[in-house]
């Protein structure tokens, strides 16, 4: 990580320090005058929206429904990112302009709990479209199959070699030919980093649109 972000990073930990002195825990939510206090629970269903506004903040700078709405800090996961001991791909620089999502790694069939405004940009489908899902859908076009044997092929290939890597705690790089919510096919390079964040394991996964990339 560049210093720059080091600094930023530490600028902004030590505002969360003192705005969370007078936090008392819980979803961190403003009423009408702006002040912060309030909870929520969840009843474990991934359920797009009903999911995503129920979901606890706890970081007294995140104040639901404005700056992070899942209640996912996804600059200290980002961080996590950058941080991680023993990188096994290198990824570059990220920031709020990559798309990317982030799979709940301990759920069954690891549901997105979050996706990018740059994601939905990229594949045509809103948040509310996508989370609790399973990244595989990307994979057909919206409501049917896709008829193409070899990319099915070559995508049951990557998604066995996905599965050997996450299996084992690794990093993977893959290409999949994904479709978009038009049905316009395009090969998605996804990079995939296991990360421990909040006492739980997640996946954030990178995608980039390789058509793009090398125009």
């Amino acid at each position: 990580m560049n210093s720059e972000y080091q600094e930023q990073a530490r600028r902004l930990n030590e505002i969360r320090t003192y705005a969370g002195q007078g936090s008392q825990g819980g979803v961190a939510s403003s009423d009408s005058n702006g002040n912060v206090g309030g909870s929520s629970s969840w009843n474990g269903s991934y359920s797009n929206q009903q999911w995503a506004d129920s979901q606890p903040v706890n970081d007294p700078l995140i104040y639901q429904g404005v700056y992070a709405p899942s209640g996912y800090d996804m600059l200290d996961i980002l961080l996590q990112v950058y941080n991680r001991p023993n990188p096994q791909i290198q990824i570059g620089n990220v920031d709020s302009a990559v798309a990317l999502v982030l799979c709940d790694a301990e759920a069954p069939d690891h549901p997105i709990v979050y996706c990018s405004e740059p994601f939905e940009n990229l594949t045509g489908y809103s948040g509310n479209e996508v989370i609790g899902q399973n990244c595989r859908f990307l994979q057909h076009p919206p409501g049917g199959y896709c008829p193409d044997r070899n990319i099915n092929q070559a995508n049951s290939a990557a998604k066995r070699e996905v599965k050997h890597n996450i299996s084992r705690g690794r990093e993977s790089r893959v290409r999949f030919t994904n479709f978009k919510k038009d049905g316009t096919p395009f090969t998605n390079i996804l990079t995939l980093i296991p990360i421990f964040w909040e006492g739980k394991n997640y996946i954030v996964g990178f995608q980039a649109d390789e058509g793009r990339l090398y125009r």
